[in-house]
């Protein structure tokens, strides 16, 4: 099995609303078969542009996205719910035109988001507002990926044992599971278990060093790992991420205080490597 190959492309970008497509060529150049884009900063991103720039580079394109609190989908004001739902079939139209087979990201609360009293009533609202959402990806042929985070940066749900039973209560089988091995390093026992116990709900994979860095450093078991993604059978992408530069906004709003490289361009090759190799 032969597992494509893909980056995160805010690792080369300062400002979550800068040009995405300005340096896709980056990715090209250090052998990545596809780039992980996002409507974080909105709908003003140049779908036209990134399709355009993408295809002439042979890359595939990947979706994510966020929700603001007035897009919150958990919200107990039905006005921001529905915002938040329309923002998100908005975003699996666009995925869809790019190709994209997921939807992958918070797409089902707030990132860093903590409100105050009743957790489950959120995650209830949140669950039934993605069954509406998941009608439409099913419609449009897009699987809704829910990344699974670690304690600091959501409420929702930090375990992938806790993402399957939070898709239970959506029910439907376009939602996934987003793995992140940054995050699953933190909250797991077992990361591989974690892989074979999502088996066949496993809708997009994301990698980093357990420090964040790129997959080539750090102390996570890749073989097993890797072992368990075979076992399971996932065959999609396997994308890094992780937002180095601690002088910008990228890298400051997800809390690299000190720099995460020391060769931006090197690195994000040699981790392209390290996962063909290791990985993928």
């Amino acid at each position: 099995m032969t597992r494509p190959v893909g980056i995160e492309i805010f690792y080369w970008l300062d400002s979550w609303y800068d040009d995405q497509s300005a340096v896709f060529h980056k990715a090209a150049e250090a052998g990545y078969d596809g780039v992980e884009m996002s409507f974080v900063a909105g709908t003003d991103v140049g779908v036209r542009d990134i399709a355009s720039t993408a295809s002439s580079l042979g890359l595939d394109v990947l979706c994510s996205t966020g929700l603001t609190p007035t897009m919150d989908i958990s919200s107990p004001d039905e006005g921001i719910r529905s915002s938040g739902i329309y923002h998100l079939k908005w975003c699996l139209d666009q995925a869809a035109d790019l190709g994209s087979p997921i939807l992958g990201g918070v797409t089902y609360a707030p990132w860093m988001g903590f409100p105050e009293g009743d957790l489950q009533g959120h995650r209830e609202r949140s669950a039934e507002s993605l069954h509406t959402v998941a009608e439409y990806a099913a419609e449009v042929g897009v699987d809704l990926c829910l990344e699974v985070l670690n304690r600091f940066e959501t409420y929702m749900f930090n375990t992938v044992s806790d993402c399957l039973s939070f898709i239970e209560t959506v029910g439907h089988d376009s939602v996934k599971v987003e793995l992140d091995t940054f995050h699953m390093n933190m909250e797991e026992d077992d990361l591989a278990g974690a892989v074979r116990q999502a088996a066949g709900k496993i809708g997009h994979v994301q990698v980093a060093a357990n420090n964040r860095r790129a997959p080539q450093y750090g102390h996570i078991d890749w073989a097993s790992f890797k072992e368990a993604l075979d076992d399971v059978g996932y065959d999609g992408y396997v994308v890094f991420e992780t937002f180095p530069n601690s002088a910008v906004q990228t890298g400051r709003d997800t809390y690299a205080w000190r720099d995460l490289y020391e060769d931006l361009d090197a690195e994000a090759a040699g981790a392209a490597a390290f996962i063909r190799d290791h990985l993928a």
